[in-house]
């Protein structure tokens, strides 16, 4: 009895592995893979999907680019990133839009929150340009997102600046 539940118990712990490696670029973007590592789920392979988005579907932006992290097939994590954008609070944005996620402001950029699942950004670009948006968002359940608050924003935080950078925005 004790050995058939320490075979389930270690069959179940192996569902919970990450036999892929963690990459160290999403979709042309470099990233840290410890601060990426925590917000992906478990499985066997991670795929990064770049989608560039132009004029046509988003009028009054310079350039998007949109990636979806799967594992295994399902969405993980979405990133999306637009240039040439209208400043606006993004805190009273997600007070309106995801109250349900406990949105917060950060310390360290002035106009961003993160909240349960999700970091918003709205950051000068530079170059005499408008604004950059970075919005990602953690496909899993609102509760579990929200054990994972502090990882995302160390995350978001530090790929704000290198997705800056390759969407045309000075530092």
């Amino acid at each position: 009895m004790v050995s058939m539940l320490a075979l389930a118990m270690g069959v179940s712990a192996c569902g919970d592995a990450k036999s892929y490696a963690v990459p160290d670029r999403l979709c042309g973007v470099s990233v840290e893979p410890a601060l990426l590592k925590p917000l992906l789920p478990a499985g066997e392979e991670l795929k990064a999907e770049p989608r560039y988005v132009g004029d046509d579907e988003f009028p009054g932006s310079e350039g998007a680019l949109r990636c979806m992290v799967t594992v295994d097939g399902k969405n993980a994590l979405y990133v999306q990133e637009f240039s040439g954008q209208n400043s606006f609070d993004v805190l009273e944005h997600a007070r309106k839009s995801f109250f349900d996620r406990n949105p917060q402001k950060i310390k360290g950029v002035a106009n961003a929150v993160v909240a349960d699942g999700k970091f918003l950004a709205v950051t000068p670009c530079g170059n005499g340009k408008k604004n950059h948006l970075l919005d990602i968002d953690m496909n899993m359940p609102v509760g579990e997102a929200g054990d994972l608050r502090d990882e995302l924003e160390r995350f978001a935080t530090a790929y704000l600046p290198v997705g800056k950078k390759k969407m045309g925005c000075e530092q």
